[in-house]
């Protein structure tokens, strides 16, 4: 019996911006030989058959210039909600959706794609402008006092079939024993299957998010991936979170954003 084809959820929302995320999902696609499923959030189901039908216009110009799968969905409600409870409920392989810098109170309450993303079981893929080169050649890895650094390895596996990355791993100054237990680890995984890497030292242990990000332009990342807090409380908005800080980064780099999950092996075996 084989595996059925993994799938891509794209949000989209007729924007530019939504575009950018579709482009990023056709490279991601046709590497893995993945569809790709458009997923649009309406008010009601009074609306739904006109934004069906717009969408497949959309999506028919999409497959005619890109050559890929594309399938077209209509779900009613919030989007916060709507866009994380299909993903889960299709049990997609990935979501590449786009996001911009917070504005006004978002500032203090997250953008609703923190919002959004927080919790959920399947990864997100989050852009702010169209891909501007092709693969993935260099990938950055902040490495952390926390446990879950290590499932983040199995995204570097899944990755690795496909792309020749050189992954760079970033940690704090200092000699906190939980960050070069981690780091040890993960050296280990990669070079049990042969992944080339580097380690980067930057600033300090409470403060390296934005030494990541510079550090990551000037090597010219195209992607870096993080996971998510588990429980983004109030207290820790208002301290600032490390995720939104990634995710609308100045630089405008990609961020695949993690939450637990101990099922990845079998996407492992899918690639």
């Amino acid at each position: 019996m084989t595996n059925p084809r993994p799938r891509i959820l794209v949000p989209y929302d007729f924007s530019e911006l939504s575009d950018a995320a579709v482009k990023h999902a056709v490279q991601f696609a046709k590497i893995t030989e993945s569809s790709i499923v458009f997923l649009n959030i309406v008010p009601d189901l009074a609306h739904e058959s006109e934004a069906l039908k717009r969408l497949q216009e959309v999506a028919g110009a999409f497959m005619s210039k890109y050559g890929v799968d594309i399938e077209c969905k209509i779900r009613p409600g919030r989007v916060s909600t709507a866009i994380r409870t299909y993903a889960e409920t299709m049990d997609a392989f990935l979501v590449i959706m786009k996001t911009q810098r917070p504005k006004g109170r978002e500032k203090y309450i997250g953008t609703r794609t923190v919002r959004l993303m927080a919790g959920s079981k399947i990864p997100f893929y989050v852009v702010q402008e169209p891909p501007k080169r092709l693969g993935l050649r260099h990938v950055v890895f902040p490495i952390d006092f926390r446990r879950e650094n290590k499932e983040k390895l199995s995204w570097i596996s899944i990755l690795s079939k496909y792309y020749t990355s050189k992954i760079y791993f970033v940690k704090p100054k200092g000699k906190d024993y939980i960050v070069r237990n981690n780091l040890e680890f993960a050296k280990r995984f990669l070079e049990g299957k042969n992944i080339y890497y580097e380690i980067k030292t930057v600033g300090h242990k409470y403060n390296t998010v934005q030494d990541t990000l510079d550090f990551a332009n000037e090597i010219k990342a195209e992607l870096i991936i993080i996971m998510l807090s588990k429980n983004i409380t109030f207290a820790k908005v208002m301290l600032g979170l490390k995720e939104q800080k990634y995710i609308s980064n100045d630089y405008k780099i990609p961020v695949l954003c993690l939450n637990p999950r101990s099922d990845l092996r079998k996407y492992e075996g899918w690639f």
